[in-house]
């Protein structure tokens, strides 16, 4: 029982499944803003989707991942045999949830940004050897699109004060998800090194990139989500998004000290948004 879970949790820290489930709670936070139920196939949809491109991603950079994430490597090794087979069967699934809901437009919306996550690792990743810090806006477009999923699976047409809500919360959504792939990006220096990309703490250092991730995280959360109250784009309830604040500051302290779970916290910040939202509509 102790080897069963412990492979579970490593499964849950490694698979990607805390970022996934981060993907999942933009989307019900969109809904959540939309004032539109966020059904389980939207949400099952999303996690699908953003779980096959992310061990799609890590069966492509398996050896590569050797150089800073040995205990990663060391766990998917366990059932590397078996992770074509999984993203296979996790895309057959979001098929037949496509089929089974029946809507064209959500469809093309998931087929598309399954393809885009899909491609990144074959035909864009090179590009952030040219283009600063492509990869991070590359990961932020695809995040803040899982904003969109709502209203694309309900064809709604939201007016000129909830678009605008809708167009605020992706901008908070798109620059978070940027600062947390350059907080991934410590960690991976060298291998980027290797692969010559150029990422931002390679560019600034390691030190320089810690010291901008805590202003500029602390800035955007804080003015955004005041700004977006005070214009009223926001309900109350998304306040309790500031205690992101206190919780991006223990993550950052934990991987200046080489603590690994600083990363796995700093990746996990959109799940517990959803923890948060959860919370602030129950009292």
């Amino acid at each position: 029982m102790r080897k069963v879970a412990k492979f579970i949790w490593k499964e849950f820290i490694y698979g990607g499944h805390l970022q996934c489930l981060g993907i999942v709670g933009i989307t019900y936070i969109s809904g959540f803003l939309l004032n539109l139920r966020t059904s389980w196939e939207i949400l099952v949809s999303v996690y699908l989707i953003f779980y096959s491109i992310y061990i799609n991603d890590r069966l492509r950079h398996i050896k590569l991942d050797e150089l800073t994430n040995p205990e990663r490597v060391k766990h998917f090794k366990s059932y590397f045999f078996l992770i074509p087979k999984i993203i296979l069967f996790a895309i057959s699934c979001l098929l037949a949830i496509l089929f089974y809901i029946d809507k064209l437009n959500f469809t093309i919306f998931s087929l598309l940004l399954l393809f885009f996550g899909l491609a990144y690792p074959i035909y864009f990743k090179n590009l952030t050897k040219k283009l600063i810090a492509f990869k991070n806006f590359y990961v932020g477009t695809l995040f803040t699109a899982a904003t969109l999923a709502p209203i694309i699976y309900y064809f709604y047409a939201p007016d000129y004060s909830v678009l605008f809500s809708l167009v605020f919360f992706m901008i908070l959504v798109f620059i978070k998800s940027i600062l947390m792939q350059i907080l991934l990006d410590i960690k991976d220096i060298e291998s980027d090194k290797s692969l010559h990309l150029l990422t931002a703490p390679i560019l600034i250092g390691e030190e320089r990139t810690f010291t901008f991730l805590k202003i500029s995280n602390s800035l955007t959360t804080l003015s955004l989500l005041l700004t977006g109250f005070i214009l009223r784009l926001f309900p109350g309830q998304m306040l309790i998004l500031l205690f992101a604040i206190p919780f991006n500051f223990y993550s950052y302290k934990l991987a200046e000290n080489q603590n690994y779970y600083g990363y796995v916290l700093g990746s996990g910040e959109f799940a517990l948004w959803l923890i948060l939202i959860l919370f602030a509509k129950m009292i």
